[in-house]
């Protein structure tokens, strides 16, 4: 169903119904209902904190040394966080926190090829929402800091996420 053919259907109910229909929604979805809890109480820290804790425990995951963290869950995770509308200031936090704690555990496992180009990728859609927001500087700071020679990765995988960044800024010819 589309939407407009959703808002078609709508449109013929009464005030009551649409409550009913809305309450009923927020009794069956869990996904419904943090949507609306967060939409009647915006608390993006409170939201930031969830989304951290999910990323953490993704990259945790582990056997026999080898990462077993899925480039798949940590994006649908950012897509989540996104749906929400947080403050800009918690996507930017979002993103700094994955490539902080991918950094972090390529210390202590062995990360597949999907695993680092999945964390190159997500460098790149970091760079691209905060270009789209204007904060393209803000974003490139942010990630120059987790490259410093003194904190945690490998050098050949801050090379790999210096890359995507060259790339990402030499394709906007900037």
């Amino acid at each position: 169903m589309s939407k407009t053919s959703l808002k078609k259907e709508l449109s013929g109910y009464t005030k009551e119904q649409l409550i009913e229909v809305v309450l009923d929604l927020y009794a069956a979805r869990k996904d419904v209902k943090d949507y609306f809890d967060f939409f009647l109480d915006p608390n993006s820290k409170k939201l930031f904190e969830k989304y951290q804790k999910a990323i953490d425990k993704e990259f945790a995951k582990s056997k026999w040394s080898r990462s077993k963290a899925r480039i798949s869950v940590i994006k649908k995770l950012v897509k989540e966080f996104g749906s929400f509308h947080p403050d800009i200031l918690y996507r930017h936090e979002l993103y700094r926190h994955i490539i902080r704690r991918a950094l972090q555990m390529e210390q202590l496992l062995y990360f597949s090829e999907t695993l680092y180009k999945g964390i190159g990728k997500t460098v790149t859609d970091y760079l691209e929402f905060a270009d789209k927001n204007e904060e393209l500087e803000v974003a490139l700071k942010n990630i120059n800091e987790l490259l410093a020679p003194e904190l945690p990765g490998s050098r050949t995988f801050k090379c790999g996420i210096s890359e995507a960044c060259r790339t990402y800024i030499g394709s906007k010819s900037i």
